[in-house]
């Protein structure tokens, strides 16, 4: 018999990466300031790239509720969500924290923030969404199996 795990074993929460990095650009920027888009400019852009986390991350969200599976990634998953934003990334609800990160660094001027963009996406990619696929292949078998073939992890 095949043991399936619990619920994902992720080395870190994801909300203490996006936290924890835009702190520390925060950091940076008043250490060693970088030049950056001018105020009005960088909250139009900011403003902006959080309303577009209202195309993957809120319906996605939506949908796991739905499903009566809880969206925090520490917890099992009860059911596999394939509808919706799900239809193009595997990870549609990263994809909008990642857009909302984006946004509030733009947003409150913090060019060290849209530096570490590909430190964020990768840091995610290895310490969470790599042990929840792990997790969900364990849980799912080859229906999550033959959709992760089928759907990119990000987009």
């Amino acid at each position: 018999m095949i043991q399936t795990q619990e619920r994902p074993r992720l080395v870190l929460n994801p909300f203490l990466i996006y936290i924890g990095l835009a702190l520390i650009a925060a950091l940076l920027q008043w250490l060693v300031p970088l030049p950056f888009l001018p105020r009005p400019a960088a909250r139009l852009a900011g403003a902006a790239l959080m309303v577009v986390n209202f195309l993957f991350g809120l319906p996605a969200l939506r949908l796991m509720f739905r499903a009566g599976t809880s969206p925090n990634p520490g917890r099992p998953a009860t059911a596999l969500i394939l509808a919706g934003p799900y239809r193009f990334t595997r990870n549609p609800m990263y994809i909008g924290l990642t857009l909302i990160y984006a946004g509030l660094v733009t947003f409150l001027q913090l060019p060290w923030g849209v530096l570490f963009l590909p430190l964020v996406v990768w840091l995610i990619t290895v310490w969470v969404i790599r042990p929840e696929e792990q997790y969900l292949e364990s849980r799912f078998g080859s229906e999550y199996l033959q959709y992760k073939q089928s759907v990119r992890r990000w987009l």
